[in-house]
């Protein structure tokens, strides 16, 4: 976890439907900053015939690709979604995480194998450990009991064409790791998108979009004082 934030998980991805398969776009994702070592994930032993008739699995990568070059990131592929990930700590949206973005995918628009997005998606896994976000935050749960509770509390709803998906959770680890804290899962994604031409401006202000409510809604969640802190 950054210094700066408590983000752990930051991931932005496109399903879209294409008669091109996921090798495809090797080539083309290793054009930038050297996208190019390549680690077959389990779902590849999986026979193509399952994956591509299952809605679940067809949507879900084959490959994780990354750089000797630029050990922040790692990209995701699969012949029906492509995503880039953080692999270290995330720094910043508006300085690493959206010009990176925006660098693979111009690339990949570019091919033309790509011209509907199913869905495009951007999720945000915060964890504040030591903290009952149900104490300290702003959202109150009263139960009419004593003792420490564990809860899991879920919210979907849409904002301006956008839907969001937002999970909370208290006394849990992240990955098994350190203490007790709180995780704030946000996911906030847009459905059927075309691409119309060769201006991709309309498409990155949407995704930027995405991230602006994600955020508000990451500060629907957490204290003044955490926002404060964190510069949000």
């Amino acid at each position: 976890m950054h210094n700066d934030n408590t983000i752990v998980e930051c991931v932005f991805d496109i399903q879209f439907e294409s008669v091109s398969v996921a090798e495809s776009y090797i080539a083309t994702i290793a054009k930038v900053d050297g996208f190019e070592q390549i680690t077959k994930l389990p779902l590849h032993q999986v026979p193509d015939s399952i994956r591509k008739n299952d809605p679940n699995l067809k949507m879900q990568p084959l490959y994780e690709i990354t750089s000797t070059s630029n050990s922040d990131y790692k990209v995701m592929l699969g012949d029906n979604v492509i995503g880039i990930a953080i692999k270290s700590s995330y720094t910043s949206w508006t300085t690493s995480f959206f010009p990176q973005l925006k660098k693979l995918f111009t690339e990949i628009f570019n091919t033309k194998k790509i011209n509907n997005i199913n869905r495009m998606g951007l999720r945000y896994v915060d964890f504040l450990e030591n903290e009952n976000i149900f104490e300290t935050g702003k959202i109150k749960v009263n139960i009419n009991d004593s003792g420490t509770k564990k809860m899991f509390l879920r919210v979907e709803d849409s904002l301006n064409g956008v839907m969001y998906n937002k999970v909370i959770t208290n006394n849990v680890k992240y990955q098994n790791l350190g203490n007790d804290g709180s995780i704030i899962d946000i996911v906030t994604s847009i459905e059927n998108y075309s691409i119309e031409n060769d201006n991709y401006n309309d498409i990155f202000k949407k995704i930027d979009e995405l991230h602006i409510i994600n955020k508000n809604k990451f500060k629907e969640v957490i204290s003044d004082e955490e926002i404060e802190k964190y510069g949000i």
